[in-house]
């Protein structure tokens, strides 16, 4: 009993840090993963000790839906898993799952604070918003984190574990709840960083009640003969790496958290020996780097050690400075939330009136105070009208590969990460071989590139990303990570289907273009329907509907007709057809300037000006001047034209900006130009009665 005291009273202070590597260490980036071992469990650890018996534990399972493989152990030469017998006999069951019910409440709370600290309202307007928006999810909130604490104090458990497992969860749940009183009804950054710490304890102790430690990579398994118990430390979880100790007794079929007096540092990759005689020994692993460099290298060796584990006496005993259990190390920098949160308060009035104050038909670069690292490259940007963002999932291939979807507040010029970046192990910077699942966050690893293959569904109100070949995911804004996947159908089902497969937001539904590489034979629209989360092929007549090209092509939605506009660049000039979604009648437009437009440097982007009938896209080559002239489609007189328009393009200085997103913003009649390289926002108020539009030639 006295040492379940001491767990209780430990856990009031959480020890975290943010990833620091040692002046001379030697940074690397991990070994990738063969393409043909993608497809099955990776990042994993088993154990084939003693003779004839094994146990296996972490990695991901591309076919799992929660993207983990569990707990198996090894009967006659088969893995069988366990899980559900664990959980099964698991007298804190349901306090974990009721644990991780609080949790995503407390998440979802700090998602809402976290938006309104960017969106930056004036004192008033911000009150008014705390009492509606954030402080009824903080009473609902705490009211159960309350009812849980008391629940878990009055149940009667069956044994010491139990019961010691019981107090430390409930620890943690104590630390939650001061922290998220404390934070109650506030949107500052101090008060967001108390919210992101009680979802930590919060999810601490969900894992202390779970019938399985939680899930991770790269943590290797031992088995010691002597007290003939396995032995897991450590691991990356991703988005952080951890130093906490577990074991399991194959007699029982029961995993046990361990809590030593102290432990080694965080980390993953390590080695684990067990020679038998009750000890484990550690040795070697790596942390992280948080490096920005271009194909920068993410790891570095820990340093120091061996450790020598004593498995009877639960403790860890070594040369370098122990650090408390459940210690975690996170990246730091652009890598991490809180980096966003500093600098001033973000004002919704003077950036409103500085987007007013644009001068017409000229870009401006908005540079705000804090930008994302690493870049976000090939691939282009959305708009969620409904929460007023612009939402970026671009990169892999050499670029950023985690599964972070970056928020950019217009009104306030600020970007905000929504939660720690993870990136995957071996794979980062190497195009097609991310793999292509669910990780055990339950979030997508992005595609080698998402050129156009996410967008926003303005039925559903949540962003929807179908780059990858089995797979659809979706993503929600309101609570600011990714909340489910489903089967892809067949005609939206190809091998590299991100290169063309492209997606455009309409009233109807999301709709998506692609077909076997571009082939025109395979061409189809699909339709999402919010309702069913199905997609269906639409039943076209008419015209023969061309295939869609990577950054050779774009769907556009023309809102006062209710069609659709597939442009297409082909040698002779640029294909213009249009599909009516009333009808579903496809036909070619041929407008005026067709074989001109085929000098469009780069046609993935375009958008649709309601105001002014237009569709806008990059640049020209220069004209006589120098100047790239910007190309769009006059929708009413069928045909294209060009424009005068200044500043510094976002096109770039060739008019081939591969990681250009293009917007129109109706709130504010704007187009916005996102820079996904440099992560820099241009704005342009477009006037094209004083643009000096002209007809191409």
């Amino acid at each position: 009993m006295v040492k379940r005291i001491r767990l209780a009273a430990a856990v009031a202070t959480l020890a975290l840090g943010l990833g620091a590597v040692a002046a001379g260490q030697k940074a690397y980036r991990l070994p990738g993963i063969p393409g043909r071992q993608l497809g099955g469990l990776i990042w994993g650890a088993e154990s084939r000790q003693p003779a004839d018996r094994g146990l296996a534990f972490g990695g991901e399972d591309p076919a799992a839906d929660d993207g983990r493989p569990h707990t198996r152990i090894l009967q006659q030469g088969a893995w069988i898993a366990i899980d559900r017998d664990l959980r099964a006999a698991n007298p804190l069951q349901t306090f974990a799952g009721r644990t991780a019910a609080v949790r995503a409440a407390a998440k979802d709370a700090l998602a809402a604070a976290r938006r309104l600290c960017f969106e930056g309202f004036p004192a008033g307007d911000e009150t008014d918003r705390v009492q509606r928006d954030l402080r009824p999810r903080d009473e609902k909130a705490l009211q159960d984190l309350e009812t849980l604490i008391a629940s878990l104090a009055k149940a009667e458990m069956t044994g010491p574990y139990e019961q010691g497992q019981a107090a430390f969860a409930g620890g943690h749940l104590k630390s939650a709840a001061d922290l998220l009183r404390a934070a109650a009804g506030s949107a500052t950054p101090e008060a967001l960083k108390g919210r992101q710490q009680a979802t930590i304890h919060l999810g601490l102790a969900a894992e202390a009640l779970d019938a399985e430690p939680p899930p991770r990579a790269l943590s290797p398994i031992v088995y010691d003969a002597k007290t003939g118990l396995y032995v897991l430390f450590g691991g990356d979880h991703l988005d952080y790496l951890t130093n906490d100790t577990w074991v399991f007794d194959p007699a029982k079929r029961r995993w046990a958290q361990r809590h030593p007096a102290g432990a080694p540092a965080p980390r993953a990759g390590h080695t684990l020996t067990a020679p038998g005689n009750g000890t484990v020994t550690l040795d070697g692993g790596y942390t992280y780097t948080s490096n920005t460099d271009y194909c920068g290298p993410q790891y570095a060796d820990v340093g120091g050690g061996p450790w020598t584990y004593d498995v009877a006496k639960d403790a860890w005993a070594g040369a370098d400075a122990a650090l408390p259990p459940d210690t975690r190390t996170y990246r730091k920098g652009p890598y991490h939330p809180d980096f966003f949160y500093q600098g001033a308060k973000p004002d919704r009035v003077k950036g409103e009136q500085r987007l007013k104050d644009l001068r017409a038909n000229t870009w401006v670069a908005l540079d705000p105070p804090r930008r994302p690292r690493l870049d976000r490259v090939w691939g282009t940007a959305v708009l969620d009208p409904d929460r007023d963002l612009i939402l970026v999932w671009c990169g892999g291939h050499s670029s950023h590969g985690g599964s972070d979807v970056l928020h950019y507040h217009p009104a306030t010029n600020r970007w905000e990460l929504p939660y720690p970046v993870e990136f995957p192990l071996g794979q980062l910077y190497s195009n097609t071989s991310y793999p292509d699942s669910f990780n055990f966050n339950r979030r997508p690893w992005p595609t080698g590139h998402t050129y156009r293959d996410y967008g926003y569904d303005a039925v559903l109100k949540k962003m929807v990303f179908a780059g990858h070949s089995r797979h659809y995911y979706v993503y929600d804004p309101g609570i600011a990570d990714w909340v489910g996947r489903a089967v892809k159908p067949k005609q939206m089902v190809y091998p590299g289907c991100f290169y063309d497969l492209t997606l455009c937001t309409t009233p109807r539904g999301l709709m998506a273009w692609g077909g076997y590489y571009g082939r025109a034979a395979y061409s189809k629209i699909s339709r999402f329907d919010a309702a069913t989360g199905a997609w269906t092929e639409l039943a076209l007549t008419g015209d023969r509907l061309p295939g869609s090209v990577c950054d050779r092509s774009c769907l556009v939605y023309d809102s006062k007709r209710d069609r659709l506009l597939a442009i297409v660049r082909q040698k002779e000039g640029c294909d213009l057809v249009q599909v009516d979604l009333k009808t579903l009648a496809v036909r070619r437009l041929s407008p005026a300037g067709t074989a001109s437009a085929a000098r469009i440097a780069f046609l993935r982007e375009f958008c649709y000006d309601p105001v002014h009938d237009l569709v806008v896209g990059t640049t020209l080559p220069p004209d006589e001047t120098g100047l790239r002239r910007t190309p769009a489609y006059d929708c009413a007189g069928n045909r294209w034209v060009s424009l005068k328009i200044g500043g510094p393009n976002p096109s770039g200085k060739t008019g081939r900006n591969v990681s250009l997103g293009l917007i129109y913003d109706p709130k504010r009649n704007l187009i916005w130009g996102m820079d996904n390289y440099h992560l820099q926002p241009f704005a342009l108020r477009l006037d094209p009665a004083t643009a000096d539009m002209q007809p191409l030639p």
